[in-house]
């Protein structure tokens, strides 16, 4: 029995909800989905009851006791009882992130559009983007001159 099968089609909550998109490889997906599908859960359904499960501790107790079960014996103490220690804590610094942002390319929460010549809101750009089938990525760093005559106008007016 697998974990969503509990849970297989039972009654929602209803209070206030947000959104927690997540990036996972395209086989998981796959996989889940189909697993959900005979389920008959929707996958927004199944993520919400892993994660409810994982904060209210019903796996985490389950193998924490098992594992105290099957253990033999407790770990041999590294160090002596009787001996004090120091903690010491290494602060590395931190790097910049190396993700991609469009956000040297913004003026006003709109991206500048080089093949249309039109500006669009940020938070759609990447889907008018696909109707060049282009990611906004490549559609940004590949129109460089076009987009900064675009930013320069829109800046200017």
């Amino acid at each position: 029995m697998g974990r969503l099968d509990k849970y297989a089609r039972q009654s929602k909550r209803k209070e206030p909800s947000k959104v927690l998109p997540i990036r996972i490889p395209e086989s998981i997906y796959n996989q889940f989905r189909k697993r959900c599908e005979e389920l008959g859960l929707s996958m927004s359904e199944a993520g919400y009851l892993l994660i409810k499960e994982e904060i209210e501790g019903d796996l985490y107790t389950m193998y924490t006791n098992e594992v105290a079960v099957t253990a033999n014996s407790p770990q041999i103490p590294i160090q002596k009882e009787d001996c004090t220690t120091t903690k010491v804590f290494n602060r590395k610094t931190s790097t910049p992130s190396t993700r991609w942002t469009s956000t040297p390319y913004e003026v006003e929460n709109e991206l500048p559009c080089p093949l249309c010549n039109q500006w669009y809101s940020k938070a759609n750009f990447s889907r008018h983007a696909k109707h060049h089938n282009f990611s906004t990525r490549e559609i940004l760093e590949s129109h460089q001159e076009i987009i900064n005559q675009m930013i320069k106008r829109r800046k200017n007016n």
